[in-house]
């Protein structure tokens, strides 16, 4: 179920469930139109809307979540519904953040917008909380068309890096610039002033192909324990940790990724959608990811270890899109106030719990 229809001018496509954002992002691009998706070609655009979604556009046109127009679900008794602002709006509110609890979503409607070439690409920089530090205030001072992710890593097999740094720590930025060609100039100055560049590769492209830039650390048949959470900004204690456990790193697939969350994701209401968190201004993503089985319990006592440590720099809350099944404990706190709703519209839609191998909303 992979079919994709965009409407040029009333800026839409209605993509079916089955569909990566590789496949929507070709679709739409073609009309020089795109809406937010999320980092990596090969995520299904399901299971990332339903949770939220956080991607390179996101500060200028909201999360993915924000831009979802309508949705057609089959419910736990069988039946197709279709669901928007007017047309069953309680399913509606709860598709948008609550994640695969409701239904199954057999197809979903997005809204576009005009986006064509961005400047997009990594910058490499050493391990240093100083780095981290200046990027938290470029976040701060930046206009919403500059989207840009901190991450931690070993440094990645790339001719653009020196091979003394390939396996070793290093920090990256990673860019998605959607404002004037004429101003990227200033966007790479003040990349460099974010601290020394090892090595960088940032430069004008078609926007789906910033989508791709981190497909190859997730080559299929890896396994993954990831923790997240969101707070409500970046602590000096928190960069501490990162950089800690930054040179600790398990494997070359294993990262942290710090997502802003700020600009046009807080013109939405906490209550307006049911995902709750709209007064964080940072999502952090951390945890291995590795190839051998005999490293599971190593793997996942360093990343217990790692997300203990930042507890006390967060919020309770995390993005159910990076969280392990070992979470459930977290559900409430993640929605908040949204989450008695959420049980209403569980009841009401699912009352059997059929939709329970998720973040489980339990009616």
């Amino acid at each position: 179920m992979r079919g994709i229809r965009v409407d040029a001018e009333r800026r839409t496509a209605r993509a079916e469930g089955g569909c990566t954002w590789a496949d929507v992002n070709h679709a739409t691009h073609a009309f020089g139109l795109a809406t937010p998706g999320g980092v990596v070609s090969s995520t299904g655009i399901g299971g990332l809307t339903l949770g939220g979604g956080m991607g390179h556009l996101s500060r200028r046109y909201g999360l993915t979540c924000d831009n979802l127009l309508g949705a057609d679900v089959v419910t736990a008794d069988g039946a197709l519904v279709r669901c928007d602002a007017d047309h069953e709006p309680d399913l509606f509110w709860a598709l948008r953040g609550g994640g695969g609890n409701f239904g199954a979503v057999v197809s979903f409607l997005y809204r576009l917008h005009p986006v064509t070439t961005v400047l997009g690409g990594p910058a490499f920089y050493p391990l240093d909380g100083d780095v981290a530090r200046r990027w938290r205030e470029l976040v701060a001072d930046s206009p919403e068309e500059f989207n840009t992710l901190f991450a931690v890593l070993l440094g990645p097999p790339v001719p653009f890096l020196p091979e003394r740094w390939h396996g070793r720590p290093v920090c990256a930025v990673i860019t998605c610039w959607s404002g004037p060609e004429e101003q990227d100039g200033t966007i790479r100055d003040r990349l460099t002033a974010l601290g020394p560049v090892l090595g960088q590769y940032v430069t004008r492209m078609p926007y789906p192909v910033v989508n791709t830039l981190f497909d190859a650390d997730l080559p299929p048949g890896l396994y993954h324990y990831w923790k997240g959470n969101f707070s409500r900004d970046l602590s000096d204690g928190a960069i501490d940790v990162h950089m800690s456990f930054g040179a600790s790193l398990p494997s070359l697939q294993s990262d942290t990724i710090v997502f802003p969350v700020d600009g046009a994701c807080h013109r939405t209401g906490p209550a307006d959608t049911a995902f709750a968190c709209r007064d964080a201004s940072f999502s952090t993503a951390f945890g291995p990811s590795f190839a051998d089985p005999a490293d599971i319990e190593r793997n996942m006592a360093w990343c217990r270890a790692y997300d203990a440590a930042l507890r006390p720099h967060t919020d309770e809350a995390g993005y159910v899109n990076f969280l392990s099944d070992d979470d459930q404990g977290r559900v409430r706190a993640n929605y908040r106030q949204n989450h008695e709703r959420l049980v209403e519209t569980k009841r009401r839609y699912d009352p059997g719990n059929l939709f329970r191998i998720n973040h489980n909303i339990t009616p």
